[in-house]
């Protein structure tokens, strides 16, 4: 490292620096830190995996107090903990460049919160920042959505995989009643429960800033999608909703699909791994007909099955705004391709299909062929090297060359 440190120096032109799962040790980074007192090229410095302690910590808060050039700082898996977050939070006090700053998986709990929260107070460059898994709970949630209130600049936050639970997500919510700059937030595998989705949902409906919200494993259950599905009543600057691995089931879809039918806003809804059956699909397709300013549809691994392939496909008839659809691994197999494959006959504003893992066989892929050959606005479709047999796979293969979509195969 000392060697780099002193090439860092003198260098004129590097714009990012990666050292991942490199243990250069906290005299790693000192040298480092000092080289970077000096550089004035560096925007972008990952740190990740490094072996860094609380000594670490301080190094890097030395960096953020004297490089005034770096513009994103990434440091994550190093139990820095939070004597060595105190060093960086004084360091991002003072500092007026970095934008990104990413401290996921370092163990900073709540006193570390408690540190980045009051520099955020001085601060007013950063606008991303990034602390899952780091062992914040309900009253380092607190903290965080008090500074939300008083932010202005702000506009990515990541709280996943932290424990706020119920509680925390409470204070979040009331935080969004009053914040306008926050538009990003992750808040995966919370620990919440259907009233921490209640609670969320109430502060949806007065917010006027966030247009992406990440709710992926959030244990929302049937009664938190209907507590969403009214909030997006009056919501109307949210863009992206992502609620996949919920698992909710069919019984909910009726009420999120006469939400999308209402909501002129959003553009992409991700239902990953919710047990949708074909019943759920029917409700969606409805919805998809008359709704036209959704762009992304993500439903990989539910169950759909052939007669919701056959909803979808009808859906696509007629729906004028979607763009990327996403069906992967949903049982449909070669019965529910023919269906799919016929509304693309039809479709003309489809660019991105995903089919991965439907078991499609050497006839579906001839399905899909032949639309293929007539479709000439489809650019991507995505397959699994499982999906098709091998005849299949070969026969898709090798009649690519006539059409314009770009077919690619995933492990």
């Amino acid at each position: 490292m000392q060697y780099l440190a002193e090439a860092l120096e003198n260098n004129k032109s590097l714009l990012r620096l990666s050292l991942l799962y490199t243990p250069i040790g906290e005299r790693g980074l000192e040298y480092l830190a000092n080289a970077l007192k000096i550089n004035k090229t560096l925007k972008e410095l990952e740190l990740s995996h490094n072996g860094l302690g609380g000594g670490g910590g301080q190094h890097i808060g030395n960096i953020l107090r004297y490089n005034n050039t770096l513009m994103e700082l990434s440091s994550t898996n190093n139990p820095i903990h939070p004597d060595g977050v105190k060093y960086i939070a004084d360091g991002l006090a003072v500092n007026n460049t970095l934008v990104t700053l990413h401290l996921g998986y370092n163990g900073i709990d709540c006193q570390g919160v408690i540190c980045l929260v009051k520099a955020l107070e001085k601060n007013h460059t950063l606008t991303t920042l990034i602390i899952p898994g780091t062992g914040i709970d309900a009253d380092g949630a607190q903290y965080v959505a008090d500074a939300l209130q008083n932010n202005n600049t702000l506009t990515m936050l990541n709280l996943s995989s932290n424990p706020i639970r119920n509680q925390g997500v409470q204070y979040l919510a009331k935080a969004l009643e009053k914040n306008t700059t926050l538009t990003t937030l992750y808040i995966i595998a919370i620990s919440m429960s259907v009233e921490g989705v209640n609670a969320l949902t109430s502060g949806l409906r007065n917010n006027r800033g966030l247009k992406i919200l990440n709710l992926e494993k959030s244990g929302m259950e049937t009664d938190g999608v209907q507590y969403l599905c009214n909030a997006l009543q009056y919501n109307h600057t949210l863009t992206t909703l992502n609620i996949g691995v919920n698992r909710f089931g069919p019984d909910p879809m009726q009420n999120l699909a006469n939400a999308l039918i209402y909501n002129k806003t959003l553009t992409t809804i991700s239902l990953v791994l919710n047990w949708i059956d074909p019943t759920g699909a029917e409700y969606l397709a409805k919805a998809l007909e008359t709704n036209s300013t959704l762009t992304t549809l993500i439903l990989t691994l539910n169950a759909i099955g052939v007669e919701g392939a056959k909803h979808i496909a009808n859906a696509l008839v007629h729906n004028k705004s979607l763009t990327t659809l996403d069906l992967a691994s949903n049982k449909i197999e070669t019965e529910g391709t023919r269906y799919i494959a016929n509304a693309l006959l039809n479709n003309k504003t489809l660019k991105t299909l995903s089919f991965g893992n439907n078991d499609i066989g050497l006839e579906g892929a001839k399905c899909l062929v032949n639309a293929l050959l007539s479709n000439e606005t489809l650019a991507m479709l995505k397959f699994s090297e499982k999906d098709a047999s091998a005849d299949g796979s070969q026969y898709l293969e090798d009649m690519s060359l006539y059409f314009t979509a770009n077919v690619t195969w995933s492990k």
